[in-house]
């Protein structure tokens, strides 16, 4: 019996071995390895343009793509695998100008990553680049300290650019033609900038460490307004359409020598603030059970629609799934019900539907669905044997774009059609080989 089964195990192992030898004869490791990755992928907001960033074998740049052809080009020329990340890139409204942090986070010591040793030490920065093929401009410095923890914010007239740096909060001219400027100089360490649609205000968190406020800057008086502010943990400031209110999260403020195990739960809430005077209600509350703790996505998701409604996840029935929630209170709206985890969620272009990505249905892949903000019937955008992720509509909601991949092609910007969806161009896999060579 046992030498029957050896003999089972190494006819199926050789069987299973010998295609895999002839194949690597013409497609080598070296080559599944060497595949570029996009990340980052991002949309003008009054423009039909979307950029993403290109790591190809350690050379990081950044690209972009206009409708109705999406025909993708490089717009940063860094030579090399130097070690120094790319991230947070954003576009101006108009899609003309690219905004981006470049340089790894800093260490205990305020030093950034120096792989390439150079006798210079690399700075975490923040860029600025025409889409047209001008060099990049110095806006200032950033050196924040925390894993993905840059965040430049574009003001809606595409003039400014706002970023957390050395504890406060920095605004730089996008033209480059003056330094940045420190905007405020709390307590505490200032993050999460928001700029307010009209371009007037501010918000952000400005964290105590065992409590944090979310604070409004108004731009013309440099006065300083608190939303509902106590000794809870407010973050993840949204404004509103109209910019008269801001939505964001609540927790208990932090319990010291509070042991690690067992895991307490993690309750929370959703507070609604008027942005003039800082007056704010409860909008919504979680359970005190494990499930009600949370969620991972809970900032990334939470979204103010034009619909009257709010966004947020939840788990609180063991999956997380997005809910809607009129700005006046109210029960919650379940919009994504099933045996499935919502990841990724963005606004349509014209704010009154969620694009997001989930498992549902195929519990190995991610596919891209639509639901309206006021509930009904999800929309699977796409399906098959793929996997999408970052779904981002074009301005004037005519197209929509995402990041994809499959078990035999590497991760690609798309166009989602009705038909599936489509390499921008077909040819961008032998440009991106070609950038390789």
């Amino acid at each position: 019996m046992l030498k029957t089964l050896l003999h089972f195990f190494v006819v199926t192992v050789g069987s299973t071995l010998l295609p895999v030898v002839c194949f690597g004869e013409s497609f080598t490791l070296e080559q599944v390895l060497s595949a570029p990755f996009p990340y980052g992928l991002t949309g003008a907001s009054h423009a039909t343009r979307v950029a993403w960033i290109f790591d190809n074998k350690g050379e990081r740049n950044i690209w972009v793509a206009d409708a109705p052809d999406f025909v993708p080009r490089q717009v940063t020329h860094y030579k090399g695998d130097d070690g120094q990340q790319i991230a947070s890139v954003r576009l101006t409204p108009d899609g003309k100008t690219v905004v981006y942090a470049r340089g790894s986070e800093v260490n205990k010591e305020g030093t950034s990553a120096n792989p390439q040793s150079l006798a210079k030490l690399p700075k975490q920065q923040a860029w600025a680049v025409n889409v047209n093929g001008d060099e990049p401009r110095l806006l200032g410095d950033v050196g924040c300290n925390e894993e993905e923890c840059e965040d430049l914010r574009v003001s809606p007239d595409g003039k400014k650019v706002v970023w957390p740096a050395k504890k406060h909060l920095w605004i730089a001219p996008i033209d480059g033609k003056k330094k940045a400027e420190q905007l405020e100089d709390l307590l505490g360490e200032s993050d999460t900038p928001r700029w307010s649609p009209d371009g007037k205000r501010i918000g952000f968190r400005s964290n105590r460490k065992d409590h944090s406020f979310i604070a409004v800057l108004d731009l013309a008086t440099k006065k300083i307004t608190y939303l509902a502010p106590t000794t809870n943990r407010d973050a993840g400031p949204v404004w509103s359409p109209d910019s008269k209110q801001a939505v964001f999260i609540r927790q208990p403020g932090i319990e010291f020598k509070r042991p690690l195990i067992p895991e307490f739960p993690r309750p929370w809430a959703l507070w609604i603030a008027d942005a003039q005077s800082g007056e704010g209600r409860e909008l919504f509350h979680s359970g005190n059970a494990m499930e009600d703790s949370l969620p991972l996505f809970a900032f990334q998701s939470l979204q103010f629609t034009n619909a009257g409604r709010i966004i947020f996840a939840s788990e609180k029935d063991g999956r997380n799934h997005l809910y809607s929630i009129a700005t006046t209170g109210g029960a919650p709206q379940l919009l994504t019900p099933g045996d499935f985890d919502v990841e990724d969620v963005a606004l349509s272009a014209d704010k009154r539907s969620i694009l997001y990505t989930s498992n549902q249905n195929d519990i190995d892949r991610r596919h891209i669905w639509r639901v309206s903000a006021t509930g009904g019937e999800p929309k699977a955008l796409t399906s098959g044997e793929t996997i999408e992720w970052s779904p981002v509509e074009t301005s004037d909601g005519k197209a929509l774009l995402c990041l994809g991949s499959s078990a035999t092609s590497p991760a690609m910007p798309y166009r989602v059609t009705n038909s599936g969806r489509e390499l921008i161009p077909k040819n961008m896999l032998r440009l991106s080989s070609r950038k390789r060579s």
